[in-house]
């Protein structure tokens, strides 16, 4: 049996990087994930009648049906929903983030690990953050774990290539944006930094930290104090720790 034109372009979305490069689209899949992508939906694939296929049916996006044989081709996960979306990449423009008034900014630089940028990414949303930067060497935003462990948030904020850390870092500061660091040559607790105002969050490369000339250049180098026996903390939970400080000071003062 012929494969569809459209499997056939979604499996070389999937597996190809320089592809999703050249026509700014990917792939979501399960019904929350292709829920959230919504307008962003070119069309959807489908091997059963779920609730989010007649919802993005009702909303004119088009649909075609595959056999589970086929669908399987496509799927990464153990128990596939039946349901995937092509989405177009969400465009933003960095300079919108830069003036908006006291933007709290997550600067990724060098991340590896597709859960930690997910769950950064993830955590930004639910903290009410600005933006997500991601620095040249970071992780692809759209690798498919990446886009599974953002849960839907990639679609909900500005997640931007920013370049290399070190010229994003002198744009950074030529904004007047506060550069804090999360490093363990800290002297000070997070929660000592204040938080408030225009700011950005950098967050390293979880083997090596930030580079030497990046924490030089920052307004504030931070740690998490770990009084027990855990000799360091993921970068996802470094990140998720100090946003929810900068969204408390920025509540309560």
């Amino acid at each position: 049996m012929q494969l569809l034109p459209q499997v056939k372009e979604v499996l070389g979305l999937i597996e190809k990087k320089r592809i999703r490069e050249k026509d700014g689209r990917f792939v979501v899949e399960g019904e929350h994930l292709a829920l959230e992508a919504g307008e962003n939906i070119d069309y959807i694939l489908y091997s059963s009648e779920l609730p989010a296929v007649k919802i993005l049916k009702a909303k004119g996006i088009p649909a075609y049906k595959v056999s589970k044989r086929d669908f399987e081709l496509l799927t990464s996960v153990e128990t596939p929903q039946g349901i995937l979306a092509v989405a177009r990449k969400p465009e933003h423009l960095i300079g919108d983030v830069l003036s908006a008034s006291d933007p709290l900014i997550v600067y990724c630089i060098g991340i590896q690990d597709p859960g930690n940028l997910g769950t950064i990414i993830r955590s930004a949303d639910a903290a009410a953050a600005s933006a997500v930067l991601l620095s040249k060497g970071t992780v692809e935003l759209y690798n498919q774990k990446v886009i599974r462990s953002t849960m839907g948030s990639l679609f909900h904020l500005p997640v931007i290539e920013f370049g290399e850390a070190e010229k994003g870092v002198k744009e950074l500061k030529a904004r007047g944006i506060k550069l804090i660091a999360a490093d363990l040559s800290g002297k000070s607790n997070y929660w000592q930094a204040k938080l408030s105002g225009p700011v950005a969050i950098l967050i390293g490369n979880e083997g090596a930290g930030l580079p030497p000339e990046i924490l030089s250049m920052c307004d504030e180098v931070v740690k998490i104090p770990m009084p027990g026996k855990s000799e360091s903390l993921n970068a996802a939970m470094s990140a998720t720790l100090i946003l929810y400080e900068a969204l408390r000071q920025r509540t309560y003062g």
